[in-house]
């Protein structure tokens, strides 16, 4: 999983390892804390695998190396962004991680991206909707010592259906902006 997110960002710039763990642990959801013991074997093995090489930093005189994505490692890249996301508690990290590195697919491959996105997070508002609705009528019905925790569930439900309506409508909004756009401009790889 963690391969999809390194990859897509050093697509647009070489890194340090420290940089790649520093990006790692922004994007994860929940944010957490990345350790070296993670980070640099993950880049040793995507350097044996022949997916980055490491080159000296021009600035640095203390030997940093920076990752850099080699044209194997992009066509690994597109083959992860095209892969399947599963319906577990990883999809949203994955997702994000297929966001930053989709910058140089074909619109095409990002409209697929988005539309699966769409239909995954669609698939948890209609979820969402209907136990807010099954627990507001259990409310209705409900003895006095259950009305505080069916408020709370139902509050936590409206919460999920808000991140939901904005995932979708942020997701709409990314479609609408690759329909509009001129396919022929700007950086695509796999022409």
């Amino acid at each position: 999983m963690y391969e999809l997110l390194i990859l897509g960002t050093l697509s647009s710039r070489d890194m340090s390892g420290y940089k790649l763990g520093q990006v790692l642990e922004s994007a994860l959801v929940p944010r957490r804390k990345i350790s070296n013991s993670v980070m640099y074997p993950l880049l040793n093995r995507l350097a044996d695998a022949g997916d980055i090489i490491f080159m000296p930093a021009e600035t640095d005189s203390r030997g940093k190396r920076l990752a850099r994505i080699t044209d194997q490692g992009r066509q690994h890249l597109h083959e992860m962004l095209l892969a399947p996301v599963a319906m577990d508690a990883k999809r949203e990290s994955i997702y994000l991680f297929k966001f930053k590195g989709m910058a140089d697919e074909q619109p095409a491959v990002q409209q697929q991206i988005l539309n699966e996105y769409k239909a995954a997070v669609l698939s948890d508002l209609e979820t969402y909707q209907q136990v807010y609705l099954h627990l507001q009528n259990k409310l209705k019905t409900a003895p006095t010592a259950r009305v505080n925790a069916l408020q709370w569930g139902i509050r936590r439900l409206e919460l999920q259906i808000a991140e939901s309506e904005t995932k979708i409508t942020w997701t709409n909004q990314q479609l609408a902006r690759l329909a509009s756009t001129d396919i022929d401009g700007g950086k695509h790889q796999h022409d």
